[in-house]
């Protein structure tokens, strides 16, 4: 797993930080820290003021509700055993509501409530990516960490999502931390983007600002190898 060193972000609500690197430069290690599915071995990861690695357990899990992740395989993210219903309502435990939250990030995401009862096996992997979706808003977070939740799709199921993570933001005002190989994908949903070199945030500022004029080696490398 990459050392990650220095790297300082700042993430406001309501906004999308843009995450690049060339392979191996820490960005799945820097969502597994912000995640919480990780400790840092040192540093900060402030949420409110409070600090995810030394905060007590109860804090902790007073705040892991508002943060949540969507992986890369929609599939693999999903169990095949469960219905949508048990995978998109597992956080909720007994909740007395449980079961109109789940119908209703059902709807949110776009699916409707005669889907709930179905196994993933049925779905396509842009609705399988939704019912991930899905399940990351049953919490009702104010984070979503999505660590190249589009990568496995193709190119017009991917627009159909990135346009979904975009309009969710904007009802639900969302901070997104989202890390992409992808610049056009980054391009197209990011505010700010911060660039990881070994470990380090080698560049970041505004995106358009970024994208237009790199300053640094690393950044350069990965707009030349991309467009």
């Amino acid at each position: 797993m990459p050392i990650l060193k220095n790297v300082s972000l700042d993430l406001p609500a309501g906004r999308t930080l843009g995450i690049i690197g060339a392979s191996g430069s820490g960005k799945s290690t820097l969502c597994r820290l912000l995640s919480g599915l990780v400790p840092p071995d040192d540093g900060q990861i402030l949420y409110q003021g409070q600090d995810l690695a030394t905060a007590p357990t109860q804090v902790r899990r007073k705040i892991r509700p508002a943060i949540q992740m969507i992986f890369q395989d929609p599939y693999g993210a999903l169990d095949p055993r469960q219905t949508v219903r048990d995978i998109v309502g597992e956080p909720l435990d007994d909740a007395p509501d449980r079961d109109a939250r789940i119908l209703k990030a059902l709807e949110d995401v776009g699916l409707s409530a005669d889907m709930a009862n179905r196994y993933p096996k049925a779905f396509s992997g842009g609705q399988r990516q939704r019912i991930a979706i899905a399940r990351a808003l049953i919490t009702r977070p104010s984070v979503i960490i999505a660590d190249e939740a589009v990568s496995a799709l193709d190119v017009s199921t991917q627009a159909i999502v990135l346009n979904l993570l975009l309009d969710l933001q904007k009802r639900h005002g969302l901070a997104y931390v989202f890390v992409s190989h992808d610049l056009a994908v980054i391009r197209h949903l990011s505010h700010h983007i911060a660039v990881l070199d070994q470990g380090r945030i080698v560049e970041s500022g505004p995106a358009s600002d970024l994208l237009a004029a790199p300053t640094q080696p690393a950044t350069k490398a990965l707009l030349d190898n991309t467009y």
